[in-house]
């Protein structure tokens, strides 16, 4: 067998163990980045709580859609949801909020995230026409608070009409997850 043969062979043998090494070391990163994403560690708040250098609470929340107090009417069971938090910085943040994720649960274990920053400035525009619309949790992220000073996050979700009795806002960033905040919404 010439040497040219046995190379091509070896190259051929090998390609599936490559391959098997090539899957798990991708399979290993997915893992850590799911870990890494997955808020694990859910501190119920009453009121205020301190995460990621800062003072939360809930400021507002409102449900649109039925027609009750707008005239805006979504299709079908659907509701517009609009969460309002307020944050106190208690240090420095700098950097320390990146990723900041907000989102809406249920009892059952269904997530909802908020609409996308454009949409969300358009219904802002829609509701009030004469005020600045509040940023949102990705974008107070890139310019936080500064010490003792104060932020407010407004968050926009569509979502089910039967799961709102059971919602629940959750709060997480980056450099703190898997911990994150919840609220209870009681509705």
């Amino acid at each position: 067998m010439t040497s040219e043969k046995k190379m091509w062979w070896l190259t051929f043998v090998s390609l599936p163990v490559l391959i098997a090494a090539a899957v798990s070391i991708n399979a290993w990163r997915n893992i850590k980045e799911f870990a890494r994403r997955t808020e694990t560690e859910v501190t119920q708040a009453t009121g205020e709580a301190v995460y990621a250098g800062a003072t939360w609470r809930l400021d507002m929340f409102r449900i649109l859609g039925d027609g009750r107090d707008t005239n805006l009417r979504l299709p079908g069971e659907m509701r517009l949801i609009i969460l309002r938090i307020a944050a106190t910085a208690k240090q420095e943040i700098s950097e320390g909020w990146g990723q900041c994720e907000v989102s809406l649960v249920d009892d059952k274990g269904r997530r909802w995230l908020p609409l996308d920053v454009a949409l969300s400035r358009d219904i802002s525009r829609d509701i009030e026409p004469g005020k600045e619309p509040v940023r949102g949790c990705g974008l107070i992220s890139i310019d936080p608070p500064h010490k003792d000073q104060s932020a407010l996050i407004e968050e926009k979700f569509v979502v089910p009409a039967g799961a709102i009795p059971s919602l629940a806002a959750r709060l997480s960033v980056a450099a703190s997850r898997p911990q994150a905040i919840g609220f209870p919404l009681h509705l």
